[in-house]
């Protein structure tokens, strides 16, 4: 479990003052997901996080708090992504409290700026912050959607080919119906990952609302590098992979059937 009750108060003693919280390097790595969304205990999970919220006044680290909270969201997701049979239940949970964390942050901006605060760089510094893990967001249903063209492929070219010289119908017909599945699954996932990052954005965008126009500019520029990147990533290669699908097994099954059918009626 990620946090118990002793733990909590200890760290939460700890972020009752702030400052320069984001000095860090953005370039990170996802936290341990611990509990996840689709386990029955992680209403404790959330009620620490929640007390930690609680006994935290200084804006800067409660934006801090919501980044950190972030990455856990992204690792409990990868978790769930990376299940044989993905919670898709979990994942909408973890989606929403995701998202609410970006929308908590931002309105921390907001008030700041409300308040007379020049926000212009902490606003950068916490866009910057949560870009870093949308791209492992991304990334997560990238790596997974790779192993499934993977399994995709080893599927169509080692065993439905094996299948199909054996003239195994049954066994051939199996295959097709698990390429199929595979093929929903990926399709899935790249809808999945569009649907949490345009979210995910639409939050962030009201952060960078309050950075300077050049630094908001440079933002949309390597927001489009890293969209055609994940394009490139899940490549023509992949979606020519995906989509030939099991024809071979198919029309192979469909012969037998074929033949099956006028051999009967030679015998008749």
């Amino acid at each position: 479990m990620k946090k118990t009750f002793i733990m909590t108060a200890v760290l939460a003693a700890s972020m009752f003052t702030g400052g320069g919280v984001f000095a860090q390097n953005p370039q990170i790595t996802l936290p341990s997901a611990g509990l996840t969304p689709d386990s029955p205990f992680y209403f404790l999970d959330r009620l620490g996080e929640n007390l930690r919220e609680f006994f935290t006044f200084n804006p800067e680290a409660k934006v801090k708090l919501q980044i950190e909270f972030a990455g856990e969201r992204i690792a409990e997701i990868k978790v769930m992504v990376d299940k044989k049979e993905p919670e898709t239940k979990g994942i909408e949970k973890a989606k929403l409290l995701l998202i609410a964390n970006v929308a908590s942050a931002a309105e921390i901006v907001s008030k700041e700026k409300a308040s007379g605060k020049d926000v212009t760089a902490l606003a950068k510094d916490i866009d910057d912050q949560f870009g870093a893990r949308e791209k492992l967001l991304a990334q997560t249903f990238l790596d997974a959607r790779e192993k499934l063209i993977a399994e995709h492929k080893e599927i169509k070219e080692k065993l439905l080919k094996d299948a199909v010289a054996a003239g195994d119908t049954v066994k051939i017909a199996a295959l097709t119906e698990q390429l199929d599945n595979i093929q929903n699954k990926a399709a899935d996932l790249k809808d999945k990952k569009d649907e949490i990052k345009n979210s995910f954005r639409d939050e962030q965008k009201k952060i960078e609302q309050e950075m300077d126009q050049e630094d908001r500019q440079k933002k949309e520029q390597e927001q489009d590098q890293e969209d055609e990147r994940e394009e490139n990533q899940e490549g023509d290669q992949g979606e020519s992979e995906l989509n030939q699908n099991g024809e071979q097994g198919k029309h192979e099954t469909e012969k037998k059937g074929s033949e099956g059918v006028d051999n009967s009626q030679e015998g008749e």
